[in-house]
């Protein structure tokens, strides 16, 4: 199986200045707006993600920081493969194009298996995400 297979692409256009989309995903108070009922966000490289709602706990490292443009963390969540999630922003003339990449880092077995359902929860999470973002208007 290529690497190409062990990677979700999902994209959303969400009407918000990138900033926005950034502080998202880089503060425990962003977090919480879109995501979990409780965040720990050290938005520095290796600094730690912590994310728990209804009993489901995450942890990552971030990896790659630009603001406004790119944010790439791990995310090894309850009973998940581990995977590498990175976040693009674009700037579009009404907002923000959001290209959201998740590469799988556990086995092929274990990303076959998950891979449906995690492309389902981070659609249905990022979803909330645009809606919460553009609301908050």
């Amino acid at each position: 199986m290529s690497d190409q297979n062990h990677e979700i692409t999902i994209t959303r256009t969400i009407l918000v200045p990138p900033a926005r989309v950034y502080a998202a995903f880089t503060t425990a108070d962003g977090w919480c707006a879109w995501c979990c009922e409780k965040a720990e966000a050290d938005a520095s490289i290796g600094g730690k993600l912590h994310i728990y709602t209804e009993g489901y706990n995450a942890y990552g490292e971030y990896r790659v920081l630009e603001p406004d443009r790119t944010v790439t963390f791990t995310w090894d969540g309850d009973g998940e493969p581990p995977t590498l999630i990175q976040v693009l922003l674009e700037r579009l003339e009404a907002g923000t194009r959001l290209t959201f990449k998740v590469k799988g880092l556990g086995s092929t077995q274990d990303w076959d298996h998950f891979a449906g359902t995690i492309e389902g929860i981070w659609g249905r999470v990022l979803n909330n995400l645009k809606n919460v973002l553009e609301t908050e208007q």
